[in-house]
């Protein structure tokens, strides 16, 4: 059946062309109904890929609506009544009996036609597999990633491309949602899954598809989604790097904001220095204060230009009064002093940072009395921008 059809049209065509002015009667209603044979056959096999498309392992495992509608029966009979509300069935023919003659026909096992030919259902003798972890790897060690169809292909002109590889059991078109007209639209690729990983391998390492002209790229799922993660990641470093550099150069700490002091005693504490400098003057907001009790000298950086100059331009003699017994010697830095000073900062507010980034929780952490980094960094940034 299957040679006469695909023969006969060429027979036609022949003799139209050879001979049009003799062409009998006899002949013309042959070949009429030749061509109409070839078109019953070609469409009963697209309702049949189609029906079975539905009952399949892919489509039935994640379709909801169609679970429910076998449920509804004892025998898991669906009414083509209902089959035909899907769009693309319909397309095909909207006639059950059509529907129905096309489905008996089916050789694969998989949909069985109710005598009445109103129902039809996937065949009791297979049973929907279970979908887990052990079926998801089986799925995606027979699926191939096929690039380079045209963004305006169909469902129907890539079932009819895949029709000519051994038997094709799935295809997923890739589409991408397409925000100025809201619609999604064609990739151009697909993932394809084999009945067998054998059918898949002769297809990926052997044939070498072309869809017409064009050679497709053709590799593993597996290798595709693996290649893609591998891509996202470098990707996401990528722009954690830019956005890391790109704060980074926002710290911009200001000059001639720190002073040096010395002299301290074992007992003194960060918040003694701030209370004696408060005393002296408010106008200046206190950035962060570099001492350690026990030590003879520390630093002081206020968080606006110039303060430290102007800081010490209201002290006697440079001396900051810390109580009775204790006087502190202090002094603004040298250019030299300052920038090393100021480039250290910066450098323990990066490592601050970067450790409480890569830290879960690290909002519950203790901090010293006296470090306002945090607060610093970001009124550095502010005033950058």
């Amino acid at each position: 059946m299957t040679e006469v059809t695909e023969q006969q049209p060429e027979k036609v065509e022949e003799v139209a062309k050879e001979t049009p002015a003799t062409v009998s009667s006899t002949d013309a209603t042959a070949a009429a109904a030749a061509a109409t044979e070839e078109s019953s056959s070609d469409l009963e096999k697209k309702i049949m890929r189609q029906v079975e498309y539905y009952f399949g392992d892919a489509n039935l495992n994640r379709d909801k609506f169609l679970q429910d509608q076998i449920a509804k029966d004892t025998d898991g009979w669906v009414p083509i009544s209902v089959l035909l509300t899907f769009k693309r069935l319909a397309s095909l023919s909207s006639d059950a009996n059509v529907i129905a003659e096309a489905c008996a026909k089916s050789d694969e096992g998989l949909i069985e036609v109710s005598e009445d030919k109103s129902k039809i259902r996937r065949h009791p003798e297979r049973p929907l597999p279970e979908h887990n972890e052990e079926r998801r790897k089986d799925i995606m060690s027979r699926t191939a990633y096929a690039k380079g169809f045209p963004l305006d292909s169909t469902m129907d002109l890539l079932l009819d491309y895949f029709a000519a590889f051994e038997k094709v059991v799935h295809i997923n078109m890739r589409k991408y949602l397409d925000k100025p007209t809201k619609t999604y639209k064609f990739k151009g690729s697909v993932f394809v899954t084999f009945e067998k990983k054998e059918q898949a391998e002769e297809f990926i390492e052997k044939a070498q598809p072309k869809y017409k002209d064009t050679q497709l790229i053709v590799k593993w799922q597996e290798k595709y989604i693996e290649e893609k993660r591998e891509e996202q990641k470098a990707k996401t470093n990528k722009k954690k790097e830019k956005k890391e550099k790109e704060e980074e150069s926002k710290i911009n700490l200001p000059k001639r904001s720190v002073f040096f002091f010395d002299g301290a005693k074992d007992d003194l504490s960060r918040e003694a220095i701030k209370e004696a400098i408060q005393k002296v003057s408010s106008d200046w907001e206190i950035a962060y204060v570099e001492y350690n009790k026990g030590d003879k000298s520390g630093h002081v950086r206020f968080h606006d230009e110039d303060s430290a100059v102007k800081f010490l331009e209201k002290l006697e003699d440079k001396k900051l009064k810390i109580n009775d017994d204790l006087t502190l010697e202090v002094r603004t830095l040298s250019e030299e002093e300052e920038t090393a000073f100021l480039e250290k900062a910066v450098e323990n507010m990066k490592n601050r940072r970067n450790h409480f980034n890569q830290k879960k929780g690290g909002f519950n952490r203790k901090r010293r009395g006296g470090h306002n980094d945090r607060n610093d960094e970001k009124k550095a940034k502010a005033s950058d921008e």
